[in-house]
């Protein structure tokens, strides 16, 4: 390691100006889209994804708004008046596909052995209101899905085409912008739908970056200038945080990743993390001065030695942290991949950054310039260190206490997938879409996708068994409407005798429903109906299920249950069965966590201990860093449990990232232990109390500004952004105890038999 050094000091200069081209070229790199939809869920190659996207493709659909009237009179000339002009203005809206609204939902009327289709408000007379207000109450689509069942709510969807993020914000905000203007007096406008929430999301998103970073760095100024009393030293660190900013974000253009509420937190977690090993190298760096500034002071001597003891531990914490953060590229939630991948290479950036500038521009300072040391911590670190060495036993029972505790509390974690609790319940777009979820259709859907031959939609036990279906799912908890071909056929059937309700079924000759389906067809707008849910052939329809927000373990139940019964009702038909929707993909997120928190933590788990064994090279020192840093990870995973905070797609990452976290002191204070103790040559608890006060302040430093740093995230108004931070930060100060009291007090209890010869 000394040629490294010296190689490091002879060429630093060409170093420098090669870490600044380098930062150059990828400043000018970066440029990032934004993308909080759903595909940032799933890999491009996902089979399922797939099946989703091809369903779009057919029945055509994508992201919606929903907007949302109540009233107590729906039904007035100003109400309906206002859909109507509402519904055309919407509909002139380049990105919008279609709208769906009282305005333009098509009423069948049967004349004289044939249908006219026509939309309900195509005449709004204040003769005919009751009239209009009857026919939309009674017709079993409009009904729970364009009106309420009493009247007082109704709903424009807007569907709209695939577009970029930043278009997609702003064709919500011109939407609103359109239905806010006008209201009609006493009536009330609620927005929601899978656009709102995007639009929301990225709203949180764009927040974050521009305040976190801002916040990050000025407390980490605060903390770090009280640390070291230096605004030169301050200044090292800032621009060794501004460089490995540059090139994490760079790096992550290149790859051609788009950011989201996930992949956010690379920005504050490189910040954070880029300090440690800046804050460990000016404190060793400083101790070396000192000794040197007592004898032939030699710049180049300090620079050496320096670069000589900190690269291998600096290089052991920065790789354990980025084999924890690299364990998450195994996830199949392509956001969680993501963000591991770009945040390991980030850390390495860091490291790479920080060996090579902060020697480099330390020796710039005058030799003779003094060194602050902050007051007190040689005699708290002391003071510590007492305590451990006479509470060794109580130390190891209230961990032993500890560990019991929260691995009880760990049978206790659930997994939630339900995108509506992420946001807080007081803002506008959650209650809105509580609101919609009560009155009317919900935000989530499941699509049944049947498949077979052409025609086959057409037979009446074919429909009939669809009707079978939607009956008794409709009875199931949550769900709030079932729609299909079905529907239509009975609308059409009824219309054709005279609207007599009694004909409101499937008639039994397949001729007869070929001949009424035609007929229906022959309008533009009923052929654009029928598109939505089967093919012009009639071998494709789907059955969509319209269902209100829920727990995911409810989710879950529901889910598993229409699938089972979709697949008994159509066992023997011949028909292939696919099932898709926002639940349905939203469940297999609930599976892909689960996976991603056992194989990941596993890998994390087993890469890591593998390396602290490797850096290590003995057993002794390898099982003595088992425990002060699995425990941080034990205890926060059983406040999960206890506190009711769910496994969710932030939070699915604090074991695998704390876990490579948290080993970073541990080999700091380890490889200073080794450095000092001789066996027979100094009692272990003199050598740990030396060891503590000199690593001890670094460590302590490191940690509170990470906490403080993680703890930023709380700002976020995106829920598991804050439990990320939280129990990040959580897992840290556990896992400082853990290095300057649990680790020593395991030292003591095992020094017979791991470190005397």
């Amino acid at each position: 390691m000394e040629k490294f050094a010296k190689i490091l000091y002879k060429f630093r200069f060409l170093w420098l100006v090669l870490i600044s081209i380098i930062t150059i070229f990828l400043t000018f790199s970066i440029k990032i889209e934004t993308d909080n939809s759903l595909r940032v869920w799933f890999s491009a190659n996902d089979p399922e994804y797939i099946a989703y996207e091809n369903y779009l493709d057919i029945f055509g659909g994508g992201s919606f708004l929903i907007v949302t009237l109540r009233s107590e009179n729906t039904f007035s000339l100003d109400v309906l008046s206002y859909i109507k002009q509402k519904t055309e203005e919407l509909e002139y809206l380049d990105q919008v596909e279609c709208v769906h609204s009282l305005a333009n939902a098509n009423k069948i009327i049967g004349i004289q052995e044939s249908i006219e289709v026509q939309p309900l408000l195509s005449k709004i007379e204040f003769v005919h209101l009751q009239r209009l207000r009857k026919y939309a109450l009674e017709d079993e689509l409009f009904r729970g899905y364009l009106i309420s069942s009493d009247g007082k709510f109704s709903a424009i969807v807007i569907v709209f085409k695939d577009m970029p993020s930043e278009e997609a914000d702003r064709a919500v905000s011109q939407v609103e912008e359109i239905v806010y203007n006008g209201i009609p007096i006493n009536t009330s406008v609620f927005i929601s739908g899978d656009m709102k929430m995007l639009f929301e999301l990225n709203r949180i998103q764009k927040q974050s970056q521009k305040i976190i970073p801002i916040l990050g760095i000025s407390i980490i100024c605060i903390c770090i200038f009280i640390l070291f009393r230096s605004l030169y030293r301050n200044l090292i660190i800032l621009l060794v945080i501004g460089i490995s900013l540059c090139w994490a974000l760079g790096f992550y253009s290149t790859l051609c990743y788009t950011i989201n509420v996930i992949t956010g937190m690379i920005i504050p977690l490189v910040l954070v993390l880029s300090i440690a090993d800046c804050v460990h190298i000016i404190k060793y760096f400083d101790e070396i001065r000192k000794d040197y500034y007592k004898k032939d002071y030699s710049k180049k001597d300090v620079f050496i030695r320096t670069v000589k003891y900190i690269t291998i531990p600096c290089f052991n914490t920065s790789i354990t942290t980025a084999f924890g953060l690299l364990s998450l590229s195994i996830s199949r939630i392509d956001a969680v991949k993501h963000f591991g991948i770009s945040s390991a290479a980030g850390i390495m950036f860091a490291f790479i950054i920080s060996i090579i500038v902060v020697p480099s521009l330390l020796i710039l300072l005058p030799a003779n310039q003094k060194v602050e040391s902050f007051r007190g911590w040689g005699r708290l670190l002391s003071n510590i260190s007492n305590f451990n060495e006479k509470r060794v036993k109580y130390v190891l029972v209230t961990v032993l206490l500890i560990f019991i505790v929260s691995i009880l509390g760990i049978t206790k974690v659930k997994i939630e997938t339900n995108r509506l609790e992420c946001f807080p319940k007081k803002s506008d777009f959650y209650q809105s879409t509580k609101i919609i979820d009560k009155h009317l259709f919900g935000i989530d859907d499941i699509e049944i996708v049947l498949k077979g031959e052409e025609d086959v939609l057409k037979r009446p036990a074919i429909l009939k068994t669809i009707e079978r279906l939607s009956l008794e799912i409709e009875r199931l908890p949550h769900v709030k409407k079932v729609i299909s071909l079905t529907d239509y056929v009975k609308r059409i059937h009824r219309a054709l005798n005279e609207d007599n309700h009694e004909f409101y079924k499937i008639p039994d000759d397949q001729f007869l429903i070929a001949q009424e389906l035609f007929v229906f067809s022959l309008s533009d707008d009923g052929r654009k109906e029928l598109e939505s849910f089967v093919t012009p052939d009639y071998s494709q329809g789907r059955i969509s299920i319209k269902a209100e927000a829920m727990p995911s373990e409810k989710s879950l139940i529901l889910g598993s249950l229409i699938e089972k019964m979709a697949k008994e009702n159509f066992l023997g038909t011949g028909l292939q069965i696919t099932l898709t929707g926002t639940i349905y993909l939203y469940n297999l997120i609930q599976k892909y966590l689960i996976e991603s928190q056992i194989k990941g933590f596993t890998l994390a788990f087993i890469t890591i201990i593998g390396f602290l064994y490797l850096a290590f090279r003995s057993v002794k020192y390898w099982g003595l860093s088992i425990l002060p840093n699995l425990l941080p990870i034990i205890i926060i995973l059983g406040i999960m449990g206890w506190a009711g905070i769910t496994l969710n797609i932030s939070t699915v990452m604090v074991a695998s990232v704390a876990f490579g976290i948290v080993v970073d002191d541990t080999v700091h204070f380890i490889t200073r232990f080794r450095k000092e103790y001789k066996p027979g040559d100094i009692p272990i608890q003199d050598v740990l109390r030396s060891t503590l006060v000199s690593t001890g302040q670094a460590i302590i430093f490191t940690s509170m500004i990470n906490i403080t740093g993680f703890l930023i995230l709380l700002i976020s108004g995106f829920q598991p952004i804050r439990e990320f931070g939280i129990l990040i930060s959580l897992a840290l100060l556990f896992a400082l105890v853990g290095d300057i009291i649990v680790l020593p007090a395991n030292i003591i209890a095992c020094r017979k038999m791991f470190l005397r010869k």
